[in-house]
């Protein structure tokens, strides 16, 4: 067993042997792997000097910038449980954030300091440390010391923090690469647009391993898009659905034959959209499954497993996600947490040497259970091919009129009418619950498309009624949060239950 992990050591290879090589651009600017060390050196000194100790939890909040790779960077040699948060979260969000995991040190920017001494932090302040310096020596860190505290997605209620070791995230780095469909190196870059908290610091960290550059935006910024796709500065990128919807709609008509790979995962990838980007980008598309208490990839489609996918008839319910990773287990349980056969929907149970160790919630630390498995809380199937598919949420199955639905079945087929659609359900004493389409900044002719569009589909499957909302309510991920828009609704509408319910609308609704 790992009983140590060299950050600092292997961080000094990839100096020696990129080190004048730009390791991060954020579109105007970028910063070499040697500068970027030295930055990181100085916040793990900082650390060290004021008494951390390995797996002791600290805070960064970052928005998408060189500075936020190079403090990951530094957390991440000091031995530090990094808990990098999301730099929008609300002051309500940032506080359940630090009193849930007991911080007591945090990274930050000058105009965020106050906000974390406030709650109770020692702040490092990333504008008064020096500018460069050598790279020192660091020990390696004990692997079972905790690495990093990140948070679930919370769409279902207050996030849970997910611990993962230093040993765990190390094994997860190397799968990481090891699943990439063509290497990147020294000359390559990836397009990343997404919080660096999340996926696309793992890519970034991915790719600077290899001597390649993490092209960081702070968001879809399209003019610096387009300046990285047309000027060829970019031949990978990451692009989970949301994203690719827009660039998609940016470029239309366009083609961008030098993508080697664009790595899509965080939602299903609907067949509409897949040969959109297909037919701008070619078969370089790559989807792959994550979780936040087991790193990406948990299951791997490749480009040309995708191409031979999505030009198959439906075989069932889900979309495919593709083969388990390396070192990935995968069970389907039904409700009494027995394991079911291929073909057969229950829950995903997870198991792997680089998953978490566990997470924290109000009650303390809770361990993974005896057997290591994770319950993921996903509904999904294993093909006869041995391929995963998703077919929803346990927490989100509609039981309406004694029937069980499952919403992103009902997405799949109308994800053609309109930019995006989500399912929800209202409550109904007749029904259960009465199921809504709610199409975000659709035109006046998408209610028509829908109804077409859900001929293949049992009648006890269509909506009731078909809304449209300006803009759906995301979580700080940009997944949608069908409880807000419930919320939404029920603040808008009022419910006329019954055999044909329907739904009328309130004054002044926001809907």
């Amino acid at each position: 067993m790992l009983e140590t992990v060299p950050w600092a050591s292997e961080l000094r290879g990839t100096v020696d042997a990129h080190g004048a090589s730009i390791a991060v651009h954020d579109g105007t600017q970028g910063i070499s792997f040697h500068a970027l060390a030295d930055r990181a050196s100085q916040v793990a000194y900082q650390l060290l000097f004021r008494g951390m100790r390995p797996g002791e939890p600290v805070v960064s909040s970052l928005r998408n910038s060189i500075p936020a790779v190079w403090t990951s960077v530094g957390l991440r040699i000091s031995g530090a449980a990094e808990v990098a948060l999301n730099a929008s979260l609300t002051d309500t969000e940032r506080k359940y954030c630090v009193d849930l995991v007991g911080v007591k040190w945090a990274v930050t920017t000058a105009a965020q300091a106050d906000i974390f001494r406030a709650l109770g932090c020692d702040v490092i302040v990333l504008e008064e440390l020096p500018k460069t310096g050598e790279t020192l020596d660091l020990p390696s860190v004990p692997a079972e010391a905790w690495s990093r505290i990140g948070f679930t997605s919370g769409t279902t209620g207050k996030p849970k923090a997910i611990v993962t070791t230093h040993g765990a995230r190390w094994i997860a780095n190397i799968l990481q690469r090891a699943h990439f469909s063509t290497m990147p190196g020294p000359g390559s870059a990836i397009l990343l647009m997404t919080p660096f908290v999340h996926g696309a610091g793992i890519l970034a960290h991915g790719f600077n391993d290899r001597g390649a550059t993490a092209y960081l935006l702070d968001g879809v910024e399209i003019e610096k898009v387009s300046d990285a796709l047309h000027g060829g500065k970019v031949d990978y990128i990451f692009a989970p659905p949301t994203v690719m919807a827009k660039i998609v709609v940016a470029f239309e008509g366009e083609v961008f034959p030098n993508i080697r790979t664009i790595f899509t995962g965080t939602a299903p990838l609907t067949a509409p959209l897949y040969y959109k980007a297909r037919k701008m980008f070619g078969p370089v598309i790559r989807v792959t499954y994550g979780k936040s208490e087991i790193t990406n990839p948990i299951t791997v489609l490749s480009p040309e497993e995708c191409k031979t996918y999505y030009a198959e008839p439906s075989d069932g319910d889900g979309v495919c996600v593709g083969y388990p990773g390396s070192g990935v287990e995968i069970d389907i349980r039904d409700d009494t947490n027995q394991k079911l056969p291929r073909g057969d929907v229950g829950e995903v149970h997870l198991r792997g040497r680089h998953m978490s160790c566990g997470h924290l919630d109000a009650n303390g630390f809770q361990p993974l259970p005896p057997d290591g498995f994770h319950a993921t809380g996903d509904l999904g199937r294993i093909d006869p091919n041995g391929r995963l598919h998703l077919v929803g949420r346990v927490a989100d199955v509609i039981k309406s009129g004694g029937y069980k639905i499952h919403p992103d079945e009902i997405e799949r087929v109308l994800a053609a009418t309109a930019p995006v659609v989500s399912i929800v359900t209202l409550p109904s004493e007749y029904w259960g619950e009465v199921i809504v389409a709610v199409a975000e900044g659709a035109d006046t002719g998408w209610e028509d498309r829908a109804r077409a569009a859900l001929g293949e589909l049992a009648r006890y499957k269509h909506p009731r009624a078909f809304l449209t909302m300006a803009e759906l309510p995301r979580n700080h991920q940009g997944k949608i949060m069908r409880r807000l828009i419930r919320e939404a609704l029920l603040e808008a509408y009022t419910i006329q239950d019954g055999p044909y319910p329907s739904l009328k609308k309130r004054s002044a609704s926001p809907a």
